[in-house]
């Protein structure tokens, strides 16, 4: 086939992108996820029996507050990876902002707790299996996350994977919340932010081959 020929098919059927498609679409995804995560723990583990307490707790509305200002942040560096050559530096650095924070928190907590007490804090009751649940309600959501930015044009795969990842983990740990009865910030600090990461890595493994264009 001739160059000339390739272009003009090429561009035969171009038309004007959607203003706002990029956020649309994630957005889309990230409502998607949401549900299919919600879904999930309500199939696996229904919502915690202690429910109406917490919900009268200052602690229960903090520990919401940790995921919702990851997703924000999350759900931006995402937006930025999907289109190429779009700077990342500076989203990525907000969207570690609020696991930052938390981690400094969680230090000074355990730095004002008896040193009897400190460990007690960090292994909580559940500390077995909270990584890998997290990890597990955060699948729909990072399935929904790639398949949206296979849709759009990312060119740095595996930074677009572990974006998507961060995003995945954080609706994960969203929904997880209404499940569990951890409140001490040192265990979130460990076992929500290690399944984070978790999520990441697993999106960053996945994006070269599924992203691929």
């Amino acid at each position: 086939m001739r160059t000339q020929d390739l272009v003009t098919r090429l561009a035969g059927n171009l038309a004007p992108v959607p203003r706002n498609a990029v956020p649309r679409t994630l957005n889309r995804a990230l409502m998607a996820g949401l549900a299919g995560n919600t879904a999930l723990l309500v199939a696996l583990y229904g919502f915690g029996s202690d429910m109406p307490e917490q919900l009268l707790t200052s602690m229960f509305w903090i520990r919401l507050a940790f995921p919702l200002a990851i997703i924000a942040a999350a759900l931006k560096l995402t937006e930025r990876l999907a289109r190429p050559g779009a700077p990342s530096a500076l989203a990525w650095l907000t969207a570690m902002a609020p696991i930052a924070t938390m981690l400094l928190v969680a230090a000074g907590f355990q730095a004002a707790t008896p040193p009897d007490y400190r460990l007690q804090l960090v292994v909580g009751v559940g500390w077995r299996t909270t990584t890998a649940w997290v990890v597990l309600l955060s699948l729909p959501s990072l399935a929904t996350a790639m398949h949206a930015l296979k849709t759009l044009a990312p060119t740095r795969l595996v930074a677009a994977g572990a974006g998507a990842g961060v995003l995945a983990g954080a609706q994960g740990l969203l929904v997880y919340s209404l499940y569990c009865p951890e409140m001490p910030v040192s265990f979130w600090s460990v076992w929500h932010v290690l399944a984070i990461a978790v999520t990441a890595g697993i999106g960053a493994a996945m994006a070269p081959q599924y992203l691929r264009w």
